[in-house]
């Protein structure tokens, strides 16, 4: 049978479900769902969980200081896998809560490991220096860019970074 054939088996009836939540949403009207609505409540989310984003930031530092220690060990590999899941969290998060020099140094970090299975020498060392620029970022609380601070920090990681990109 040739493509220019067609025969009633051929044909196909195709089946459009309902969509349960376009039901439920309103267009237009008090209680329709703007792009005003959705600024106010981002930013109402961010002002209530703010404070909490350093407590977070201290704990995802200490776990990433320890799964940084072990890429030195026989768990080098699962250690790896666990330093770039944390750093790939952390840069999501950073700039939500007005800190974007999280959000860059971690990215940096994430970069720098991306498509590895191991890491030599140079650059663990190039890591360790981005690590300790996020400890005086927390220590500081620099948020937004950090000011000369910040720019000072980060002119100096992308020298680092540049390195190894």
């Amino acid at each position: 049978m040739d493509a220019s054939s067609n025969s009633e088996d051929d044909s196909v009836e195709i089946f459009k479900p309902p969509h349960p939540i376009a039901g439920k949403v309103s267009v237009g009207g008090p209680n329709a769902i703007t792009e005003d609505l959705l600024n106010r409540t981002e930013a109402s989310l961010c002002a209530n969980f703010g404070s909490q984003y350093l407590d977070w930031l201290k704990e995802d530092m200490h776990h990433l200081e320890r799964e940084m220690r072990q890429l030195g060990t026989e768990r080098a590999g699962e250690a790896l896998e666990a330093v770039r899941d944390r750093l790939h969290e952390m840069r999501g998060m950073g700039s939500t809560f007005q800190f974007e020099l999280v959000t860059k140094i971690s990215d940096q970090m994430y970069r720098l490991l991306t498509e590895r299975d191991h890491l030599e020498h140079d650059r663990f060392a190039a890591l360790r220096v981005h690590y300790d620029s996020l400890k005086m970022v927390f220590a500081r609380k620099l948020k937004g860019d950090g000011g000369v601070a910040g720019q000072a920090i980060m002119d100096g990681l992308q020298k680092v970074y540049i390195k190894f990109a």
